[in-house]
C-alpha cells in the first residue's frame, strides 16, 4: 500500500469521526461552528476537499425557433405576460388640463373673431343659392341652414354686447371710485329692464315682423307657465 493511499484513508477516518461528532450537535450549534470556522472550511471538513457546490443547469435551445426548456422545479406564475408591456398613449383634454393654461373667454373671442366674418359670407352664399334653386327639398334644407347661421350670428352679437356692457360698467365703477364717490350698483330688476329695452331696440332695427314673432313667443311662454302653475284651492 502506498503512502498516498494511507494518508487518504487516514483523512477519511478523521472526517468520519468529525461527522459523527457533528451529527450529535444541534442545528444552532452547527450554525455557530459554521460561522466560527467559515463555510469553506466547514464544507471541506464535512464533505472533503474535492467537494464542489452543484452547478445550476442552464437550459439552452438547439434552434432559436424552438421553445426554451424550463426547469420543472420553478413554479409557473399564475398570471403570465403573454404580450410585451404596451405603453398606453396618454390622452389630454386641453379644456381641463392645467398644462394648457386657463381659459380666457375674452381672449378666445378675439382670437376666433374671424369666424363671424366666415359665417356672414356663408349667409350671403346660401341666400344666393336659395334664389337660384328650384328644388323644394333643397330649398327647405337651405332655409333651415340659413336660419341656424342667423341664430348663431344673433347669439354672437348678443354675447359681444353683454361683454362690452359689463366692461363699460366696470370701468365706470372704477372711475367713480377714483373720484372718491360712491358708485350706484344696479340690482337685478334694473339690469333686466335695461336688457329688455335694448332687446326691443334691436328688434326694431331688424323690422316689425321680428318684434311680432318675439312677442308671440313670449306670450306662449307666459301661457305655458300659467298652465303649469298649481291652482289655489
Amino acid at each position: 500500500m502506498s503512502t498516498g493511499e494511507v494518508s487518504s484513508d487516514h483523512e477519511d477516518d478523521e472526517r468520519l469521526a468529525i461527522k459523527s461528532e457533528i451529527s450529535s450537535l444541534s442545528f444552532e450549534d452547527l450554525q455557530k461552528l459554521k460561522e466560527k470556522i467559515g463555510a469553506k472550511v466547514y464544507k471541506e471538513v464535512v464533505f472533503g476537499k474535492n467537494y464542489s457546490s452543484p452547478k445550476v443547469k442552464t437550459f439552452k435551445r438547439e434552434n432559436k425557433n424552438r421553445p426554451r426548456e424550463m426547469s420543472s422545479k420553478k413554479p409557473v406564475p399564475f398570471m403570465r405576460d403573454v404580450l410585451p408591456a404596451i405603453k398606453r398613449k396618454e390622452i389630454r383634454d386641453p379644456r381641463f388640463d392645467p398644462l394648457c393654461g386657463s381659459f380666457d373667454k375674452k381672449e378666445f373671442t378675439e382670437n376666433y373673431n374671424f369666424l363671424s366674418e366666415i359665417r356672414s359670407n356663408d349667409v350671403k352664399a346660401i341666400k344666393a343659392e336659395l334664389k337660384e334653386t328650384t328644388d323644394p327639398e333643397k330649398q327647405q334644407k337651405l332655409k333651415r341652414l340659413l336660419q341656424r347661421l342667423k341664430e348663431q350670428q344673433r347669439t354672437t352679437t348678443k354675447e359681444k354686447i353683454e361683454t362690452d356692457k359689463k366692461s363699460s360698467y366696470r370701468h365706470s365703477v372704477e372711475e367713480t371710485y377714483s373720484q372718491g364717490k360712491q358708485p350706484h350698483f344696479k340690482n337685478k330688476s334694473e339690469r333686466r329692464v335695461e336688457s329688455l329695452v335694448e332687446q326691443y331696440e334691436q328688434l326694431k332695427k331688424e323690422g316689425t315682423g321680428r318684434i311680432q314673432r318675439h312677442l308671440k313667443r313670449r306670450q306662449q311662454k307666459i301661457k305655458k307657465r300659467s298652465q303649469k302653475a298649481p291652482t289655489a284651492l
